[in-house]
C-alpha cells in the first residue's frame, strides 16, 4: 500500500510511544546488513556494488561460501508459526547457502515497529510486508528502499517471466519517478470480496421458512430463529440468530443499505467516480438504526462489540448460529456444521441496492530491499528462488508429501484435509507468493474450497453487489505524493476513532437527530471534507492518465 505514515508522522508516533522493537525469531544481527553509515539517498542504484567472486549469477548455490541476510518479517496475528528453525528456511539454506535471520513482527504491531526500525537508521536487508509499503516516501524521497528494476532484469528471471505474462498486474507498483521499489505478490483466485454471508438452511427447513431476499424478510427470519427453537434441541433460548464479530457486523449491515464500508480508508467511489465519506451518507444512519434494533431485540451476538473470531467460530460449531459471515464454508474451521449453511446474497434494505466493499486482483507491494543490504544481487536471487514452482509451494504448504503432492497431471494438489498442517513447516501467506492466473492454473490443481469461493463470487457478481470502482484503487493503483499521504494519514487517524466510536455507541444506544448531527459536525471538524477532496484529486489524476 502506498499510503503509510510519513517520516515526520512516524517520528511523532515513535516519540509518543515506548513500544519496544519486535520480538525476534532467529538472530537479529546479520553480516548482510550493518548500522547506518548514511543513507544512500533518493535514486540510489539497485546495483551499487559489483558482485563478489563468491556470488553465482546462475544455478545453486547462490554463493559458494555462506552469507547471511536479515529480514524484517510480517506475520498474521493468529498464525502460530515456529519461526525458530523453521523447516522451510533450513531447506532453502541448504540449496542457496544463504542463511536468513528473521525479525518477526505480528500484524497488530507492524506499523509502529516498522516506523521504529526505519527511524532508527538501522535497517534489515529485506522488508517482507503484507500491510504497508510506502515506497514513495521511503524509496523515492529517502532512498531507504532501493530501486529494483536492474536487479529484476539481471537476477530475477522467474519473477520477470511471471510479470511478463500479465504486466497490468504490477502497473500500480511503479513509483512516481518511474522506478520499481517493491516486488509484488498475488494469488489469483478469481474472487472480489472478503467474507460473504451464509444462512442456516437446516433452521429454515425446521421452521418452514424461505431464504430471505430483502432486509425486512431477513429481520423476520432472525426473529423466528430466536423465538422458535430453530435448532430443535428443546431449548428455545440458546439460539444466536446472527453470530458475528464487530467488524463484520457493521460492514455487512452497511452493505444492505448500499454503503460499501471498509476500515482501511472509510471512503468509497460511486458509479460516477465521485469519492464520498461513507459515514456522511444518510444510509449510514439508517444502517446504524437497524443494527441497534436487532441488537436491542437480542437478534445478534450480544458480545458483538468485543467477541474475537475464534470465540465466534466456537459458537457456530456448537450449532447455535443461524446467520453468519464467513470467507467460505469448506476447510474454514466450522466443518462440524458446514453442511447446515448455504450462501445468501446480501439483502436490499428498502430503497437501496446492496453494495459490498470489493477487492481487486492486482499485485500488492510485498518485498523491498534496503540501502543497507551489502549484496542486493544475493538478496534478489534468494527472493527469486522462492518463486520457482517447487520452492513456492514449499514456502506456501511445506515439504512435498506432507500436505501436497504432484498428481498424475503433473500439477500440485493438496491432500485431503487441506493445508492446516503446513503452518508447522513454512511461513505460508506471510511471505511473497506471485501466482498470476496463467502460471497458477497451469501448475496448481485448484482445491474444492477455492473453487467454492470462486463460485460464490460469481453469484455475488451476477447479483450486482460489487462496486464499479473498488476502494482499492487507492491502495493498489494510484500514486500518492508524500504531502498528500501525510495529510491523509493524520486525518484518517481522527476519522477512524470517531467512526468506530459512533458505530459502537449507535449499536448500544441507537441514533437520535441530536447524536447524528453531533457526529456529522465532528466529522467536519476532523477535516473529513478535506479528506474527500484529497482522494478525489488523487483519483481524478489517476483516471486522467490511465
Amino acid at each position: 500500500m502506498k499510503k503509510t505514515i510519513s517520516g515526520l508522522a512516524a517520528l511523532a508516533i515513535i516519540l509518543g510511544s515506548l513500544a519496544g522493537c519486535s520480538g525476534s525469531s532467529g538472530s537479529s544481527g546479520s553480516t548482510g546488513s550493518s548500522a547506518a553509515s548514511g543513507s544512500s539517498g533518493a535514486g540510489s542504484s539497485s546495483a551499487a556494488t559489483e558482485p563478489s567472486s563468491n556470488f553465482n549469477k546462475e544455478g545453486m548455490p547462490i554463493v559458494n561460501e555462506k552469507v547471511e541476510l536479515s529480514v524484517f518479517q510480517y506475520c498474521r496475528d493468529a498464525d502460530e508459526i515456529p519461526w525458530d528453525n523453521l523447516w522451510y528456511y533450513q531447506n532453502l539454506e541448504e540449496q542457496t547457502n544463504v542463511h536468513v535471520n528473521l525479525d518477526v513482527v505480528i500484524d497488530s504491531d507492524w506499523d509502529t515497529k516498522l516506523n521504529l526500525m526505519l527511524a532508527s537508521g538501522e535497517y534489515n536487508d529485506i522488508v517482507m510486508s503484507h500491510k504497508t509499503v510506502n515506497y514513495e516516501e521511503h524509496g523515492v524521497n529517502q532512498g531507504i528502499y532501493i530501486p529494483l528494476d536492474d536487479l529484476i532484469d539481471q537476477y530475477m528471471p522467474t519473477y520477470k517471466e511471471r510479470v511478463a505474462q500479465d504486466p497490468s498486474l504490477v502497473r500500480g507498483l511503479v513509483a512516481s519517478d518511474g522506478k520499481t521499489y517493491t516486488l509484488g505478490g498475488i494469488t489469483a483466485q478469481d474472487i472480489h470480496c472478503g467474507n460473504m454471508l451464509f444462512i442456516n438452511k437446516t433452521w429454515l427447513k425446521n421452521l418452514n421458512l424461505e431464504k430471505p431476499k430483502t432486509l425486512d424478510e431477513l429481520t423476520e427470519v432472525l426473529r423466528a430463529f430466536k423465538a422458535q427453537d430453530a435448532n430443535g434441541n428443546g431449548d428455545p433460548n440458546d439460539e444466536i440468530p446472527y453470530e458475528t464479530t464487530f467488524d463484520d457486523f457493521y460492514k455487512m449491515s452497511l452493505s444492505f443499505f448500499g454503503v460499501p464500508e471498509n476500515a482501511e480508508l472509510w471512503v468509497s467511489i460511486d458509479d460516477d467516480a465521485k469519492v464520498r465519506l461513507n459515514a456522511s451518507m444518510d444510509a449510514y444512519r439508517e444502517a446504524m438504526e437497524w443494527m441497534h434494533m436487532i441488537y436491542s431485540e437480542g437478534l445478534v451476538e450480544q458480545e458483538v462489540l468485543t467477541i474475537e473470531g475464534n470465540a465466534s467460530s466456537d459458537k457456530i460449531k456448537s450449532g447455535l448460529a443461524g446467520f453468519i459471515p464467513r470467507w467460505r464454508l469448506l476447510n474454514h474451521s466450522i466443518d462440524e456444521v458446514k453442511d447446515d449453511f448455504e450462501l445468501i446474497i446480501p439483502v436490499n434494505a428498502e430503497g437501496h441496492q446492496a453494495k459490498m466493499p470489493t477487492t481487486m486482483e492486482v499485485a500488492a507491494p510485498i518485498v523491498t530491499i534496503t540501502n543497507q543490504c551489502k549484496n542486493p544481487e544475493i538478496a534478489a536471487r534468494w527472493l527469486d528462488k522462492q518463486l520457482e514452482t517447487q520452492t513456492a509451494f514449499e514456502m506456501y504448504y511445506g515439504p512435498e508429501g506432507t500436505t501436497w503432492f504432484y498428481n498424475d497431471n503433473g500439477k500440485v494438489e493438496l491432500k485431503d484435509g487441506g493445508d492446516r498442517e503446513s503452518i508447522k513447516y513454512c511461513p505460508g501467506v506471510n511471505c511473497q507468493f506471485y501466482a498470476n492466473a496463467e502460471w497458477y492454473f497451469n501448475v496448481f490443481e485448484i482445491p474444492d474450497f477455492r473453487l467454492e469461493k470462486a463460485a460464490y463470487d460469481d453469484e455475488y457478481e451476477a447479483a450486482g453487489v460489487y462496486e464499479k470502482y473498488p476502494y482499492q484503487y487507492f491502495t493498489k493503483l494510484v500514486t500518492v505524493t508524500t504531502d498528500e499521504n501525510s495529510q491523509l494519514t493524520l486525518i484518517k487517524t481522527d476519522l477512524t476513532s470517531l467512526i468506530k466510536e459512533n458505530i459502537s455507541n449507535a449499536i448500544l444506544n441507537g441514533v437520535t437527530d441530536s447524536s447524528w448531527e453531533t457526529f456529522q459536525n465532528n466529522l467536519k471538524n476532523a477535516q473529513s471534507e478535506k479528506y474527500v477532496e484529497l482522494y478525489q484529486n488523487i483519483l481524478d489524476r489517476y483516471l486522467a492518465n490511465s
